[in-house]
């Protein structure tokens, strides 16, 4: 074979150290993964161990290498771990994982440009903004209802938060 670059082989190099047994390496994750993927795991990340668990991340969750870069730019792996809990000696391990996933906090807000003060106005507005901008790029015929809906309900007044609103399409 010939026609490789030298980044192609430096990588190929890196891959072959990085894993070196040849009869274990098609029982890891990171052999079912593009190049392109092992690049960035390989560019991106100092330890065998954050590679092999971003590489199994990437298999099992059907990872693009844009999503992959994202999930190790946010640290996705100290997300992942930060829910502990005893899950995992209550439940039977299908249970335990789903469990697992339903308590860990999947918000990641980052494009919005916020800090870990921001007040819930701050992230209503940065959220209905991020909507509006979206439906202005849909085009004509999109609508965004029902920001702070107030709702008097026998003389006390309600408003249902961004969590209620709703985006319809309108009728041409």
């Amino acid at each position: 074979m010939k026609g490789f670059s030298p980044s192609n082989l430096k990588y190929m190099r890196l891959f072959a150290r990085t894993w070196p047994d040849r009869d274990a390496i098609g029982q890891q994750a990171a052999v079912q993964l593009p190049w392109g993927h092992l690049m960035h795991l390989l560019d991106k990340l100092d330890t065998a161990e954050l590679r092999d668990w971003y590489a199994a991340a990437a298999v099992r969750h059907g990872w693009t290498r844009d999503v992959l870069r994202h999930q190790i730019t946010t640290n996705f792996h100290e997300r992942e771990a930060a829910a502990s809990s005893n899950f995992t000696q209550a439940l039977k391990r299908t249970d335990s994982e789903l469990a697992q996933q339903i308590t860990k906090d999947p918000y990641i807000l980052d494009f919005l440009a916020l800090d870990g003060d921001a007040q819930e106005r701050e992230l209503e507005q940065g959220l209905v903004d991020r909507i509006i901008d979206t439906l202005r790029e849909l085009g004509a015929g999109f609508a965004f209802v029902g920001r702070q809906v107030h709702f008097d309900v026998d003389g006390d007044d309600f408003y249902a938060d961004c969590s209620d609103s709703r985006i319809i399409p309108i009728a041409a």
